[in-house]
């Protein structure tokens, strides 16, 4: 079992301290400083024998989900490993995605773009980096093998272009069968690969080997059926990494003749691409925007002759082509993403390495794209945003755009590893007879979660059990006895003493004008102001008045209108224009319509401080959705519209609710004079205020506050 499935496994269980250490030991050998920190704070906070342990979160495995799986291992080698002494747990695949996240990353704030946005100095197909070996050209991820690894000051690498001479790596071994010998101090590269872990557990028969062979040996001698694979056999891949040398390293190596493809006229061969496209969507060359649209399946690009360069053509239209293959009807990649959001910088990465992986297809050099330099600026923010909170984000962006070359090219696509066990277990099981078994009860793996903590209890007996929190106290008669010290073990759990409370809160703030005076004081700690009343109440009016008061204040709004039709229907330029003003509509931002709701409001929380919704009912998220947002986002402020039945209750339900920290009511009226805005809540502020939304204005005065002091009687 791997060492984050065995730490999840802890949770509700009473194991002993022997368990806690040896799987500290595994996690200082494996690096894993979240699970050697947590265990190491346990085990030195209490001296117990027996620990009942609770994990407020799980981890999340260091393996890719069943999704990266599919998307991810097809563009990479797989290799059957023999057992190694030690297990088969291996190098951490974390480590190896931060370290791609961590050269990307460093690229872009060394060179200030990633290389690939720039001129590359390539030769196509006959320049694409290769095994030396096998001839076969290093797809996906492994495509970085044609930017050669540089290190600034700091140690930190980043890419540049490599201008080879031959484009051939070679690992150690494959440089001793050949002959050839290796310069001094050559630097090695990784290959990444994955291997996969052949785990079968019925509860009488126990295997686990990531050699193919001898699984397949397992499978035959035991006379395993198929239903008996399908029931107790698990398949976990685990990416790894091999060293490679650079051929233009090595002495004594002999290369291929050229292949004749010295004729073929580069720019031909780049329209040959684009015209074998076999399922292609509507060209059109009007304007001078090059753009694909998935909504009418049109790809437009400005005339040739509008182009520096012929090549520079060619390269952005290999980027709109790898835009169109995530069509609905194509690939189905996930389309809907806006400037700032993870789909937008997931798709956008798709398409900047689909025209690098088609312009090496095509022999023609990478020029310089028609992209300004605040554009790349601003794109390569978003970018670095997006590796930093998912180190998997370029792996997967790169299996992405060699799934959408290899369908523009009219290539297979399917792997014929991610299913790695079909041919064997068809062989093992073709020809034998069937064995009949008592097959035992098999319990299921519990759902494993995001990150993780771990608490242990005082256990005496283990009748006496009882689980503990990770930041609750020690036991009562503890504190009563000694409360210093209990007050200094929870400082170092993460409380903080209530002696040193602030007079004022961090971050409160009052926004400016009528809507200020009417809202008052709001700290954006997880805040959600609910705006709720009958039809014909002007929740609409308000929430646009709050927006342009924040937008006054130059904080970012994004503002979804789903009730009246978004930026381009005349409801909403009405209400635009009665409620804002020239200064707070610059940092407003309005859009219609979410495809999908949950995610993309993740990439607005990346943006934006605030996110305004009319309506929540139709913004189609659940309350336990939106709890994770705040959680993440603690940040960020929402507000919500909610219509109200005729009998007071809420659409959707008092879930809609969703705790809010401010409830506003709008009063239903004909007469547009006689709707106002009422407090119900709003955390210690006066609730006795009234707000015109006709008017823009508080229509009575705050109560005077009365002062009360406590006289000594000394």
């Amino acid at each position: 079992m791997d060492l984050i499935t065995s730490f999840n496994n802890l949770n509700g269980k009473t194991v002993k301290r022997s368990v806690l250490k040896s799987l500290l030991t595994r996690a200082r050998k494996q690096k894993h400083l979240v699970i050697f920190n947590r265990i190491s704070k346990v085990l030195q906070q209490n001296n117990d024998a027996l620990f009942t342990i609770e994990l407020k979160d799980l981890l999340e495995p260091a393996g890719l989900s069943g999704t990266e799986q599919r998307i991810i291992l097809p563009t990479l080698e797989y290799i059957s490993e023999e057992d190694v002494e030690g297990g088969l747990n291996g190098v951490s695949p974390d480590d190896i995605y931060s370290y791609i996240t961590d050269l990307i990353i460093n690229t872009i704030e060394k060179v200030g773009h990633l290389p690939w946005q720039k001129d590359w100095v390539g030769s196509g197909s006959d320049g694409a980096a290769k095994n030396y070996v096998s001839k076969k050209e290093y797809t996906g991820a492994n495509f970085l093998l044609n930017f050669d690894i540089k290190f600034d000051k700091d140690g930190k690498g980043y890419l540049v272009p490599i201008k080879f001479i031959q484009p051939y790596y070679l690992t150690f071994n494959q440089i001793k069968e050949t002959g050839a010998s290796l310069k001094k101090d050559s630097k090695a590269r990784r290959v990444i690969y994955y291997t996969m872990i052949f785990s079968f557990d019925n509860g009488v028969l126990q295997f686990k080997t990531t050699d193919r062979e001898k699984f397949t040996e397992f499978v035959k001698v035991n006379g395993l059926t198929k239903e008996d694979l399908r029931e107790h056999l698990t398949k976990i891949p685990v990416i790894k990494y091999y060293n490679v040398f650079r051929a233009d390293d090595c002495t004594g190596l002999k290369f291929p003749e050229a292949t004749g493809n010295k004729n073929v006229n580069p720019i031909e061969q780049a329209q040959s691409l684009i015209d074998g496209y076999k399922d292609p969507p509507t060209y059109t060359f009007v304007g001078d925007r090059a753009y694909y649209q998935p909504s009418t399946d049109k790809l437009n690009m400005p005339n040739i002759k509008a182009f520096k360069k012929e090549a520079s053509y060619y390269c952005t239209y290999f980027h709109e082509l790898t835009h169109s293959s995530g069509a609905k009807k194509r690939l189905n990649r996930d389309m809907t993403g806006t400037f700032g959001s993870k789909p937008y910088a997931f798709e956008e990465l798709i398409a900047e390495l689909g025209a690098v992986f088609m312009c090496s297809e095509s022999g023609i050099l990478f020029q310089t794209k028609e992209n300004s330099a605040k554009y790349l600026k601003n794109w390569n923010t978003v970018l670095v945003s997006e590796l930093e909170n998912d180190n998997r984000f370029f792996l997967k962006a790169s299996a992405q755009s060699q799934k959408a070359v290899n369908y523009i090219l009219g290539r297979n696509t399917e792997s014929e590893e991610v299913e790695i066990v079909k041919e064997e277990v068809k062989k093992a099981t073709s020809k034998r007879p069937v064995k009949k078994k008592v097959k035992p009860k098999v319990t299921k793996a519990k759902k494993i979660g995001l990150s993780a903590s771990i608490v242990a209890s005082k256990n005496t007996e283990l009748t006496k059990k009882r689980t503990v929190q990770t930041v609750v106290k020690k036991r009562d008669s503890k504190v009563a006895s000694n409360q210093d010290k209990s007050l200094n073990a929870l400082e170092k759990l993460g409380f903080i003493s209530a002696n040193s409370v602030p007079k004022e809160a961090k971050d409160v703030f009052v926004l400016g004008g009528e809507i200020g005076k009417f809202l008052q004081k709001q700290q954006p700690h997880k805040a959600l102001i609910l705006i709720k009343g009958n039809k014909h109440s002007s929740k609409s009016q308000l929430a646009m008045q709050i927006a342009n008061a924040f937008g006054e204040a130059q904080i970012p709004v994004a503002y979804i209108d789903y009730e009246q039709g978004g930026i381009e229907s005349k409801d909403t330029v009405d209400s635009i224009n009665r409620n804002t003003t020239e200064a707070g509509r610059k940092y407003i931002a309005i859009k219609g319509y979410l495809e999908n709701p949950f995610e993309e409001l993740q990439g607005f929380c990346k943006v934006v401080k605030v996110i305004i919704a009319d309506s929540v009912t139709d913004l189609k998220i659940t309350a336990d959705q939106l709890n994770y947002l705040r959680t993440k986002y603690p940040k960020i402020i929402w507000c919500f519209i909610s219509q109200v039945k005729e009998n007071g209750a809420m659409y959707g339900g008092n879930k809609m609710a969703h705790n809010p920290t401010s409830v506003i009511h709008c009063s239903s009226h004909q007469d547009p004079k006689q709707r106002f805005a009422t407090l119900e809540k709003n955390r210690g502020n006066d609730l006795t205020l009234k707000y015109s939304m006709l008017y823009k204005k508080v229509v009575n005065e705050p109560k005077k506050k009365r002062n009360y002091h406590l006289k000594s009687n000394n």
